[in-house]
């Protein structure tokens, strides 16, 4: 009996099997997929799933987790927001959503650098070829639903091409074009690991096709995970500290000069986002320190608002992650959220300056994924509170980078 729930043990805390199947459910979430029968169950797998494997990681996986100096202040971001939770908003659903945003940080992000470094490169590509494979089904679905102007309803949701826009076998545009960036800079990594001719030959097909995909589902957000590749190589193998200091200033001078363009012209390139923006502000304003909590912000900004259309607020919400923390959990929260991501961030990039060759090519590969997301979610809400394949392609392999690059335990 004892060997039986060993067994059992052993499968429920492998965190790969639990991320596969996070994986595929947030992807569910956005396409056609949603119409299989029992979705919704797996969903709940997941969640209870997750659950046990906090319950594990407190009790016995901390043996294996090594404490950083950027784990502090997203300890910090969780203990605070259970606080404001608990005293402040004192809603189920609030509670729910940090009951996920747990989930997010303690079982889909973690870190095992005492695991065989061979073990976590494996696991990492096998996560890669899971999502490769299926974007290659779906964004070849898509295209040939745009090229062939075919269309499929399912309820209420129209999946093809339509308004000029493709969604293809996604539930919108948007998150197409996000997820096959995604898939572009997974299959630049799989081909440069790659040995086989034939199967590299696969990898920039894939390429093409997802990179047609992104364009034809007209997502601007998604250009910047393609532009981060480019950006981060730059920065990785240019180690000049005025160089670097440049590429740090000039996206942020750019932001800032943006933010200068009157309403009109500032609407068009944030395609009305910044209507949600200003609303968002105002609460900020009056909530600095707890925000209003998840529950109430779209009341909380419909309130407050200066203008009658808040576009896209009830589908994305805020449109801006990093505001939406500040609104949701308060400006603290935000701060805290920061400095991990800095702390992290600054961390990978020291690693990724030790490497050479090819293992250098591909860290920085999948690194540039990272910061391509931090960088979408500029214009996105899918870095917590959320299932989203974004936030769980986010989270899994930043857990994985510092796993391998920090690790030097190879057997």
């Amino acid at each position: 009996m004892r060997e039986v729930l060993g067994k059992i043990y052993e499968v429920i805390d492998n965190r790969l099997y639990f991320r596969l199947l996070y994986l595929f459910v947030s992807m569910s979430f956005v396409t056609i997929l949603s119409c299989i029968p029992g979705i919704k169950l797996l969903n709940t797998l997941a969640l209870a799933w997750g659950m046990l494997l906090i319950l594990f990681m407190i009790f016995n996986d901390y043996k294996r987790r090594k404490i950083y100096k950027f784990d502090i202040p997203l300890a910090g971001f969780i203990i605070i927001t259970l606080i404001f939770n608990l005293t402040v908003y004192r809603d189920s659903e609030n509670i729910k959503k940090w009951l996920f945003n747990i989930i997010l940080l303690m079982s889909i992000y973690t870190i095992d650098v005492f695991k065989d470094k061979k073990i976590n490169i494996k696991e990492m590509n096998i996560i890669t070829y899971f999502y490769t494979i299926i974007m290659f089904i779906l964004s070849l679905g898509s295209l040939f639903m745009r090229f062939s102007g075919k269309t499929i309803k399912v309820g209420e949701i129209l999946f093809g091409y339509t308004n000029e826009y493709t969604n293809g076998l996604f539930i919108n545009e948007n998150a197409l074009s996000i997820a096959a960036a995604l898939a572009i800079v997974m299959s630049i990594y799989l081909n440069s690991k790659s040995k086989s001719g034939k199967i590299k030959i696969f990898y920039v097909v894939n390429i093409i096709v997802q990179i047609i995909s992104m364009i034809e589902a007209r997502g601007r957000s998604a250009y910047l995970v393609v532009i981060a590749i480019g950006y981060l190589f730059l920065f990785v193998y240019c180690k000049n500290k005025y160089f670097r200091t440049a590429l740090i200033i000039i996206p942020l001078l750019l932001g800032s000069i943006g933010f200068t363009f009157n309403e009109t012209k500032l609407h068009k390139i944030t395609t009305g986002r910044n209507i949600l923006w200003k609303s968002a502000s105002l609460v900020i304003k009056e909530h600095p320190l707890t925000g209003v909590g998840y529950s109430d912000l779209i009341e909380s900004v419909r309130n407050v608002r200066e203008v009658e259309y808040l576009p896209g607020i009830e589908g994305g919400r805020l449109h801006n992650i990093y505001i939406e923390i500040a609104t949701v959990n308060g400006v603290i929260s935000l701060v805290l959220i920061f400095i991990f991501l800095i702390g992290i961030i600054t961390f990978i990039i020291k690693k990724l300056d030790k490497l050479k060759r090819k293992e250098k090519f591909q860290m920085t590969t999948i690194t540039s994924m990272i910061v391509g997301i931090v960088a979408v979610n500029v214009f996105e809400s899918n870095l917590v509170y959320i299932v989203s394949f974004i936030s769980i392609i986010f989270w899994i392999y930043l857990g994985y980078l510092v796993s391998i690059l920090d690790n030097k335990n190879i057997s």
